[in-house]
């Protein structure tokens, strides 16, 4: 007897991958290969990550339970995109401008034009995630229903001219 619901979503899947996984391997390689970097400023991040990244799944996980168009599913959309940039704010350490200091070099990099980015991705996501449940909530048995009837509407019989008036 097969049952064809899934309980694990592809979006937290991947999710569980890109927020969780990667990123704290990658912050664990890094203070391991580069000892002489501050270790506080890397617990921080982790700190950040991984609280905000369980978070991230945990939406994406709850986002299967809910159909497109349902206001609960918009809303689920929505607060993964606001963790998601709470998790980015977390990543670069709590400021727009990463200062670290290497042996006896100190140097800064400046992340404003990439946090504006981000920002403008994120506003693109919510402009979809808002156009998505609004097509999808209007009662439309299939998504495509309106383009059906305007480009094929139902033929009009044309008068019987053997029919008197």
């Amino acid at each position: 007897m097969s049952n064809n619901k899934k309980f694990i979503s592809i979006k937290a899947c991947f999710a569980l991958l890109f927020y969780l996984i990667i990123p704290s391997i990658a912050i664990i390689l890094i203070m391991s290969s580069y000892p002489e970097l501050s270790k506080n400023r890397f617990y921080t991040i982790i700190q950040w990550i991984l609280p905000t990244a369980i978070v991230i799944v945990f939406l994406a996980q709850c986002s299967l339970f809910y159909k497109k168009g349902d206001f609960k599913h918009y809303l689920l959309n929505i607060s993964f995109v606001i963790a998601t940039m709470i998790w980015i704010y977390g990543l670069l350490g709590g400021d727009v401008v990463v200062t670290n200091q290497w042996n006896e070099f100190q140097f800064k990099i400046h992340m404003t034009k990439y946090v504006i980015l981000i920002l403008f991705v994120a506003a693109l996501n919510i402009i979809y995630y808002t156009l998505e449940w609004k097509f999808y909530s209007k009662g439309n048995t299939s998504p495509y229903q309106n383009i059906k009837e305007k480009c094929n509407p139902q033929s009009v019989n044309p008068p019987d001219p053997f029919k008197t008036c």
